[in-house]
């Protein structure tokens, strides 16, 4: 997989090296390629039509590439020149595709929050907070209490009944 990937990225910096008006690695100066623009690759370069195909499928289907896909931007072919406009439907498309990807990338974000949660062990709300929970916890015993509580003991030891 990371050979695929690898090798992807290499044919994308070819066709950047070899096409700079047409292909770019900055978000910024990504445009809308021609329609039919793999064909001219083909004819133009010795790249096989595999590597072209990834190649493209991979560079079109970036956030990037798909936010520069709006009605009306102008297309660009190899050389950089005017190679018609992007219709309605096409800019529809590259929207849905770039809600696709976000989705994609918000469940990636949310699957790894999980994975680095530690487990609940309790409640972080305090009783107070938590619904249901008028109870209050028992107060700390102090001073005063343990010499209530000796005292008591001491009176049943004498067989008194204790003062509570």
């Amino acid at each position: 997989m990371a050979n695929s990937k690898t090798r992807i990225e290499r044919t994308i910096a070819e066709l950047v090296a070899a096409f700079p008006l047409a292909f770019s690695t900055e978000p910024k100066r990504i445009k809308p390629l021609g329609i039919g623009i793999k064909q001219r690759i083909y004819e133009r370069c010795i790249l096989s039509h595999r590597e072209v195909g990834d190649a493209l499928r991979r560079y079109t289907g970036r956030a990037a590439y798909l936010n520069a896909t709006i009605e009306g931007a102008v297309r660009v072919d190899l050389d950089g020149g005017a190679s018609g406009y992007v219709t309605a439907e096409e800019a529809m498309h590259a929207t849905e595709q770039a809600k696709k990807i976000f989705a994609v990338s918000v469940d990636k974000v949310k699957d790894e929050i999980k994975q680095n949660t530690p487990p609940a062990k309790g409640s972080i709300l305090q009783p107070s907070a938590m619904p249901g929970a008028l109870k209050r916890a028992p107060r700390p015993l102090g001073l005063a209490d343990l010499k209530e509580a000796a005292a008591a003991r001491q009176n049943l030891k004498g067989g008194l009944t204790p003062n509570v």
